[in-house]
């Protein structure tokens, strides 16, 4: 089966004062995390915030190099933002 290249950029603003969190967003890392699309692991994109905690800020899946594209995705990123530290993660 073939899957069509799909980078799926989640807004999962996590409060870096407290634990408000998106609702659902516990669902849906679970999912993910049992769920592979493709051949290949998926990867999270995170970005350490203000208070030196990575936060999951978007998902990289259905590309024959999940990872590859991710790394592509943070290069991009930094371009426009180089003082944010970016990291890809596996999802699964």
């Amino acid at each position: 089966m073939k899957f069509a290249p799909i980078t799926l950029a989640l807004p999962l603003i996590l409060a870096a004062c407290n634990d408000d969190r998106v609702t659902g967003h516990d669902a849906l890392f679970q999912q993910v995390s049992g769920a592979r699309i493709g051949n290949g692991a998926d990867y999270w994109i995170e970005m350490k915030n203000i208070s030196e905690e990575w936060e999951r800020t978007g998902l990289i899946f259905g590309y024959t190099d999940d990872y590859g594209e991710c790394m592509n995705a943070i290069a991009g990123l930094k371009s426009v933002n180089y003082a944010r530290e970016y990291r890809c993660t596996q999802a699964n």
